[in-house]
């Protein structure tokens, strides 16, 4: 054997031995464990990146959502204090016009009673828009306990819907004026104490209606928060 192959024969030994197979196994081995658990470690954090993306698109819509229920609740309470506002104005005009009235004052029963058909002008103008208000803010039942269009019927004498109970003691406080206007009319005590009671009981309806769609409203709104 020459020298030149002796060394050969060496590497050959080396490189069939166990020891160099063992030896490749663990280089290998390592190698490819560490090339797995940087892929596995890669995905893992690809996908903690991919679900904490999601979270917070999530967040951000429920928020966003959550903002605009919040704006259109905000401005539906202010749409139902407008709706609160004419109630209360039309009754305390209508109310004022009464007093006037009932002392026999016929100039100033005249001037409160124009000052109180601008309001009537303004809630008839906006009645079907209130009421459309109502049902979509509140509900159908108190759209129709508003108005229901029984004041159709120009000979009403018992209403069912606010609009028809205001519009019942108008012309009741409207008949005292006409008497009032005409010399040869009394405005007597028991006709005065009739309409009067009927404001009272217009009075009492109209706090009722104005509570009750606020009380709804308010439900709604708390519901809507305890979804945060």
């Amino acid at each position: 054997m020459s020298v030149e192959a002796e060394p050969k024969n060496k590497i050959w030994e080396f490189l069939n031995s166990k020891f160099f197979l063992l030896l490749m196994g663990f280089v290998l081995s390592t190698i490819l464990g560490t090339y797995l658990s940087d892929r596995l470690q890669m995905k893992a954090w690809e996908r903690q990146t991919q679900l904490e993306k999601e979270r917070q698109d999530y967040e951000w819509k429920r928020e966003k959502k959550f903002e605009i229920l919040r704006r259109k609740l905000d401005e539906g309470q202010n749409t139902l204090e407008e709706i609160s506002d004419l109630i209360n104005l039309r009754y305390y005009r209508l109310q004022n016009a009464y007093i006037n009235i009932a002392r026999g004052n016929l100039n100033a029963a005249n001037t409160s009673w124009r000052e109180y058909f601008k309001t009537v002008e303004e809630w008839n103008v906006k009645l079907i828009i209130n009421q459309n208000k109502i049902r979509r803010l509140v509900n159908e039942q108190e759209s129709v306990l508003f108005n229901n269009y029984e004041t159709d019927n120009y000979d009403l004498q018992s209403a069912e819907s606010l609009h028809g109970k205001f519009y019942i003691v108008h012309q009741s406080v409207l008949d005292l004026l006409r008497c009032l206007r005409n010399s040869n009319c009394q405005v007597t005590q028991s006709k005065k104490d009739e309409v009067n009671q009927l404001l009272r009981d217009l009075d009492y309806e109209s706090d009722a209606f104005i509570d009750r769609i606020s009380d709804i409203f308010l439900t709604r709104t708390l519901d809507l928060e305890s979804l945060r």
